[in-house]
């Protein structure tokens, strides 16, 4: 990744589904991240928008397919995709902060290279138009901040040859964050991290947290989520959260809500940190 002086006190927010429907929910993102603002705290929103590219792709009759929790792309799948995440998702956020007096700028991982990828899959590529980030140039980031400004990013991303990429929106806030030396707190629509029993997990180490997925206890949509959380940790961010955004308030996430991650021991015998089963696929 490629450093960059972090601005005070950063956290780098990711959200997706029901918050980002028109609604209470995304009523209520919006007066947290003026919360936390109001707070001393620089807020980087990193959203996703899965469910809507489906139905959108659906009513196109395009197919959807995942591998690991990542959604292969083909072209025609890649239109959708920035359609939907740049277009009317992106523009829809950007709306809902304003409305709350957050003065935010809608961004992708395309910006300015902002987040620039190498081809997901083994072999690469073979996830169509996946990528999974390499560098973070922030520049324009880093611009938007000192402004004043809030930067909302769709998880975009181009390769060597300028090719967009759609980005898992879990990964792109994971390497924003490394790049800011922020915290993450990526909001899901279940409690937090569950084990091998069903039970929520308060706080998990990188060590935990992979053994979760080697086994088969976590699954689809947490995969890249927890992938997501060790590389931020191991990378340079100070600390990761995942829950509900009911557990979220402006000074953080509250007690006994959701998982909070972090970097295991150093003790003989545990699960190496590095490398995450996606870094053949990341830079450093």
């Amino acid at each position: 990744m490629t450093p960059h002086p972090p601005p005070l006190n950063p956290v780098v927010l990711k959200v997706g589904g029901r918050e980002l429907a028109i609604g209470p929910e995304l009523e209520q993102l919006a007066r947290l991240v003026a919360g936390l603002e109001s707070r001393g705290r620089r807020v980087v929103v990193v959203h996703g928008g899965g469910e809507e590219v489906t139905d959108r792709a659906e009513a196109l009759g395009l197919r959807t397919t995942r591998h690991r929790g990542l959604r292969v792309t083909s072209a025609p799948m890649l239109e959708v995709v920035v359609e939907v995440l740049a277009g009317r998702v992106n523009t829809r956020l950007v709306a809902a902060l304003g409305k709350v007096g957050v003065p935010a700028v809608g961004l992708s991982g395309a910006d300015s290279r902002l987040l620039t990828v190498r081809p997901a899959g083994e072999p690469a590529g073979a996830l169509g138009f996946v990528g999974v980030p390499h560098e973070v140039h922030p520049g324009a980031l880093a611009a938007v901040l000192t402004a004043g400004l809030t930067p909302v990013v769709a998880p975009l991303g181009v390769d060597a040859h300028g090719q967009v990429h759609n980005v898992n929106a879990d990964l792109a806030a994971s390497a924003l964050a490394a790049a800011l030396g922020a915290e993450l707190y990526l909001v899901t629509d279940v409690p937090g991290v569950r084990d091998r029993s069903g039970r929520v997990r308060a706080t998990l180490n990188v060590t935990e947290a992979r053994r979760l997925v080697e086994s088969g206890a976590a699954t689809d949509g947490m995969i890249p989520k927890l992938e997501a959380v060790w590389s931020a940790l191991a990378e340079g961010a100070p600390g990761a959260w995942i829950g509900p955004l009911s557990g979220l308030s402006p000074e953080g996430p509250k007690a006994g809500a959701g998982t909070t991650l972090r970097l295991s021991p150093n003790r003989p015998g545990t699960v190496p940190l590095l490398l995450p089963p996606f870094a053949s696929g990341r830079g450093s």
